[in-house]
């Protein structure tokens, strides 16, 4: 771009030189601007500080003196963190294993009954009553109490009792399962011991290897899609963890000629199971065979993959692509798969654990022992579990002996209503090594969404679970799992003992499991909309984000190395951190901490910003009987954050806010009473004196404000607040009637103080201004009644560093904040050249904005361009401004996000299924050959759940997982301080004329544009994350799929015992169905083919 431009400055008494060259427009005079800049920003900030009271705030702390400025020691805090979480997740440990032991013992004292008969509440059950009142099963579906409770998210619950849920592929009356659930009821007691001890308990749990799923407090079971329960524990990341130790397993599957049809969909189902039950700490790949071996991905040639999310879907994704034909070789397979896991161990990678093929097959023609003797015998290391696929089959004989003889199992797999349950041997066979042991170990899983949580959304839980062994004397060598127990633990409780006010402002905890993946972050979005009024969905890669994903700066992996590698320490880096869903970002260093969480595969890290994070104000109140009057409500609150200042029992969370907690300490402490020893022994006192210092402190506003609300209404002032670094928030409505509130819920969304927008940008722009800003896009909205919200930081400085104490600020209407400018722009300021005067409101030839330092535009002429980015509206100015450097471009990439993909096309069979109308007579025929094979073929389950479920090319939109860049703009204030731009830019046949100066004390950009002469060189662009292409490359492509980060493996390994019995190695199986699943089953297939889809 071809441009000219001249820089002026209040300290460089240089003046605008007219430039006026042919066919030109009108140059602006530089006086005149910088007036309109310099007196707007001074009307602006006078008024701001005016109703906010910033200014008397600043005055009453200097008066005050009680304080002191602290330097934060970011390595005593992490520590402590550390040892705090260390302390509230032993008791959950603790509350594990008195359920092992109880679950051991019940069994052992429990004598196995063939004949069983059982009443027990089951969770599907319970309360139904038939159209007679009876209930709707005569020994499963009692009366069972429930009542809401808090604790719960208001779950209705039984807390005397639990219940059993049971999934649509066990039956529920099965002798197995009754016996279990005899035997397992002896948990509840030691269900409600566990929550007198620890009342922050949530869920309890035992998962059976019967396939049942005990949880305490019992509730009323919500089925799955389609009112279909197929909730399997057994097939939970908790369960499978606590059951087997990691593991590397190479997945073969035969697609020779024979496994056409019906066959080859059981083998890819097959397929899909196992890979759903593996763990980050796993290791796979999958290959396929006729007469040659295929890899199913081809960037992962002769080597294995961690089993992350991603992984995992591309995987199954290119399974479901597999077509049969051809002859089945063996020799070359099973070659490849022993090979591939040698070459694989030797690289120092992998599990260093269990190592398994799995043998997917309608039959062998023999069983190819001189391949097994060559790579596996004598020890037998490596595991064969083979699959026959299909009910007629023949040559079984080899593909079971490849099990028996090889420390695996053999199972028949004859319809997809078998899968689940057949896969799922594997896992207690794995186990056989830790349950001969005994060796309990206790794991904890990475981060998942709780679907219980009705009251704000999904909560974000780990679990920690124990696996619960046959410990009767007559089976201690058949290494018998009988289910894991667990309790779930909401990351948000673990996070309360990181409290944000210790860290401050922009400050923030982490906490990264020991494959780097985050457990919680401030910037882990598992969620997402993606369609405006859409409802969120849910990421499904959410719970395998690395850290490297999200501190994105740490370009070297630094941090996240020596925190995978549990290491205590520190460093310090330039980070850019964005806000506001991606369309702000802040530039500055962090300074981060990190250590250890003993006896856990977890790290913590803390990141406190540079440098005005690094100190703290200190503040005492030396008068503690006094500091109970200014936390007693009053016309400005105050209102608290959400942040545990002090440790509640349900029953007190129920009768009193956080607030009235801290003033029932605060009475008890003065009185020397003891009338509530709970509560004064569970409050924090250093969090405590914190609040009491800033509402004392803050108090001097209530009389304040309500003093200067008669001039409020001329200048549309409807609100002031202020927010402190111990969550202590006063607000004042100058509005007659609160319902006149256009942002009625800002102070409840921004009571976290410093952890709200408005607060952390006024403590990145610094003291002495005030950031200005407008709802993003509002213009286009059409709606003219909204604010302007302002924010100032109150930094307290002793003569050494300063820090932050609070943020105050104020919302005001946008019509009376634009009218402000305007009326500041109106005005010529240099009388002596009257002919070169011109206005923003009322002259033609000039278009004038105010921007933000995001270079989002806060007062136009045109209403719908407010709250947009001005590169929308010119984006040829826009990018002169980032040439002038008063905009510095940022790039980012979001990790984390979802991108519109094409619905997969139909198979012919898909085709068949979904129209059952234009496929009538083909129907009637089909059903009446195929209706008794389909009941065999087809569970209601797998019909049901969608885990066999035909789609239609084109049914609607669908998403998936992928990478988005966005470039943000930062306005550089830092080098134009006190300097503004003027110029103008040749356009083809015109030159476009421009003035840019900063508005004083603010976050404000004041742009005078000429509008007479068109300029597009540059197009108009928006802040739109797009998704970034990796093209066609094929090696590069290849090198982000395999490349392997840095990862500690779980501490402990049982792979192996010498007394294990080989010979218990599997039978040919078949599915057992209660006759109501074979009558629902029957109902909706025929719904299926004869009725249309809603």
């Amino acid at each position: 771009m071809r441009w000219s431009v001249m820089l002026f400055g209040l300290g460089f008494g240089l003046f605008f030189a007219q430039i006026t060259p042919s066919g030109s427009q009108q140059g602006f005079n530089d006086v005149d601007v910088r007036k309109w800049a310099e007196n707007f920003g001074a009307n602006l900030y006078r008024l701001s500080t005016y109703f906010s009271g910033a200014d008397l705030l600043r005055t009453e702390y200097k008066e005050n003196n009680n304080w002191q400025i602290v330097k934060m020691n970011g390595t005593e805090m992490v520590q402590k963190f550390a040892k705090d979480m260390f302390d509230n997740l032993a008791s959950k440990r603790s509350a594990v294993e008195s359920l092992t032991h109880q679950a051991e013992e019940a069994n052992k004292a429990h004598d196995y009954d063939a004949n069983i008969e059982l009443q027990y509440p089951n969770a599907m059950l319970i309360n139904k009553k038939d159209d007679k009142g009876n209930p709707v099963h005569p020994r499963l579906a009692p009366d069972f109490m429930l009542k809401e409770n808090e604790h719960f998210n208001d779950i209705p619950v039984n807390m005397e009792q639990s219940d059993v849920q049971v999934p649509v592929n066990v039956y529920n009356e099965a002798p197995d399962v009754l016996n279990a659930v005899k035997w397992s009821k002896n948990l509840d007691p030691v269900f409600i011991d566990n929550g007198k001890k620890d009342p922050t308990l949530t869920w309890q749990y035992f998962g059976s290897s019967t396939g049942f799923f005990r949880q305490y407090p019992g509730i009323e079971w919500e089925p799955g899609a389609n009112d279909i329960d197929e909730y399997d524990c057994r097939n939970r990341g908790w369960y499978i963890q606590a059951a087997t130790s990691p593991k590397d397993i190479v997945i073969v599957v035969d697609r020779s000629g024979s496994m056409k049809g019906l066959r080859l969909e059981i083998a890819k189902q097959t397929v899909d199971t196992i890979i759903d039950t593996m763990s980050d700490n796993d290791f796979f790949n999958v290959i396929a065979f006729n007469k040659d071996v295929t890899y199913i991905e081809k960037c992962f040639v002769n080597t294995l993959v961690q089993a992350t999310s991603d992984n995992k879907e591309l995987l199954k994704n290119g399974v479901r692509q597999l077509q049969a034909d051809g002859m089945a070789n063996f020799e070359t397979s099973l070659d490849a798969a022993f090979q591939m896991l040698r070459d694989f161990n030797n690289t120092g990678q992998g599990s260093w654990c269990n190592q398994a093929i799995m043998v997917i097959t309608d039959g062998a023609p023999r069983n190819y022992e001189q391949i097994f003797r060559r790579y596996n015998h004598p020890d037998r290391r490596v595991r064969v579990f083979s699959y026959l696929i299909g009910r007629e089959v023949g040559e079984s004989a080899p593909v079971k002996w490849m099990a028996c003889a090889n420390k695996g199992y053999y199972t028949q797999i004859a319809t997809l209503a078998d899968v689940q349950e057949n896969v799922m041997k594997y896992i207690h066979v794995l186990s056989r090594p830790m349950v001969i042991r005994r060796a309990h170990g206790t794991i904890w899983t990475n981060v998942y969404m709780d679907s219980s949580n009705t009251g704000e959304g999904l909560a974000l839980m780990t679990t920690v679970a124990r696996p619960v062994f046959d410990m009767k004397n007559q089976t201690s060598l058949e290494g018998n799992l009988l289910g894991v127990v667990g309790i779930d633990v909401p990351v948000s409780e673990l996070m309360k003992l990181a409290p944000p006010l210790k860290m401050g402002v922009n400050g923030y905890a982490f906490v990264i499991t020991n494959n780097g993946y985050i457990l919680t972050h401030p910037d882990l979005r598992p969620t997402v909309v993606m369609e405006p009024g859409g409802d969120p969905i849910t990421k499904p890669n959410y719970n395998s984000v690395d850290l490297g994903e999200v501190e994105i700066s740490d370009t070297e992996e630094k941090l996240r190395t020596s925190m995978v590698k549990r290491e205590t320490g520190s460093l310090t880096m330039k980070v850019q951190e964005h806000l506001d869903n991606m369309k702000r970002v802040m530039v500055h260093y962090n300074s981060y901490y990190f250590t250890k969480i003993d006896e856990t595969p977890f790290s913590l890290g803390i990141a406190i910003p540079s440098p005005y994070g690094q100190f703290f104000v200190q503040g005492t109140v030396k008068d503690r009987s006094k500091g109970l009057d200014p936390l007693r409500k009053g016309a400005t609150g105050p209102v608290l954050a959400k942040w545990k200042y002090c440790q509640l029992t349900t029953a007190e969370a129920n009768n009193m806010t956080q607030l009235d907690a801290i003033v029932r300490y605060l009475e008890n402490d003065n009185k020397g009473s003891a009338k509530s020893p709970v509560i004064a022994k569970q409050c924090n006192r250093e969090l405590v004196d914190h609040v009491m210092f800033d509402a004392a402190i803050t108090e001097v506003l209530d009389s304040y404000w309500i003093a200067v609300k008669g001039n409020s209404t001329k200048h549309g002032i409807q609100q002031v607040f202020v927010g402190t670094k111990g969550g202590v928030t006063r607000f004042y409505s100058y509005l007659e009637h609160p319902d006149e509130m256009t942002e009625r819920d800002f102070i409840n969304k921004t009571k976290n103080t410093i952890q709200a927008t408005y607060y952390k940008r006024a403590a990145e722009l610094g003291p002495g201004y005030f950031v200005y800003s407008v709802p993003f896009d509002q213009g286009l909205s059409n709606d003219t009644n909204f604010v302007v919200t302002a924010s100032t930081a109150i930094f307290l400085q002793k003569g050494g560093p300063r820090a932050v104490a609070a943020v105050a600020g104020l919302q005001m209407n946008h019509e009376s904040f634009s009218n402000l400018f305007f009326a500041a722009t109106a005005k010529c300021a240099d009388s002596t050249r009257p002919e070169d005067c011109i206005s923003c409101d009322e002259d033609d030839d000039v278009d004038c904005y105010l921007l933000d330092d995001g270079g989002y535009i806060v007062v136009s002429e045109q209403s719908e361009d407010i709250g947009r980015f001005y590169g929308e509206i010119d984006g040829t100015m826009m990018s002169e401004m980032e040439e002038l450097g008063l905009y510095d471009k940022i790039d980012l990439i979001d990790y984390q996000g979802m991108c519109r993909t094409t619905s997969a096309d139909s198979t012919a069979a898909a085709s068949r299924l979904l129209n059952p109308i234009m496929n009538l007579i083909g129907y009637v025929l089909w059903w009446s050959k195929e209706l008794v094979v389909l009941l065999a073929q087809f569970s209601l389950y797998n019909l049901l759940s969608g885990q066999f479920e035909y789609t239609s090319a084109g049914s609607g939109p669908e998403y998936a997982p992928c990478d988005k860049g966005v470039t943000l703009y930062k306005a550089n204030f830092s080098i134009n301080k006190e300097m503004g731009f003027d110029g103008y830019m040749d356009c083809n046949d015109c030159q476009k004329s421009f003035s840019i100066k900063l508005v004083p004390k603010s976050n404000l950009i004041l742009l005078a544009v000429g509008s007479s002469c068109p300029c597009n060189l540059v197009s108009n662009f928006d802040l739109v994350p797009q998704e970034v292409s990796y093209g066609s490359n094929d090696t590069l492509l290849c090198e982000r799929r395999l490349s392997q980060k840095e990862r500690r493996r779980p501490d402990k390994c049982y792979n192996y015992h010498a007394k294990e019995d080989p010979k218990k190695c599997g039978r040919a199986s078949s599915l057992v169905v209660s006759p109501l699943l074979l009558l629902l089953t029957l109902l909706f297939t025929v719904k299926e083919a004869f009725l249309p889809r809603t």
